[in-house]
């Protein structure tokens, strides 16, 4: 290991070698986090769609709940028919 160290400490080659590792490190890791970010992102968006669904629907069924049957019966055979 310590001749490794060495190697990258000691040579023209070894620093260019230990640069560009690193840099391809730095860049691996933004892409890692840009990728992390995105599905993020993502799943915010699904979770939003869902509660805005889950919104639609209890504002739905306090509309049916508040209707008088007779009401209730037309909507849903005409739903049924259609």
């Amino acid at each position: 290991m310590m001749v490794w160290i060495a190697w990258l400490i000691g040579t023209k080659l070894g620093r260019l070698v230990a640069e560009i590792t690193l840099i391809a490190a730095v860049v691996g890791i933004v892409l890692l986090r840009a990728r992390q970010s995105g599905v993020e992102a993502e799943r915010l968006k699904q979770l939003q769609k869902a509660l805005e669904a889950l919104r639609t629907r209890m504002k739905v069924d306090e509309e049916i709940t508040t209707l008088p049957a007779d009401e209730r019966l037309r909507r849903l055979n005409k739903w049924l028919s259609e």
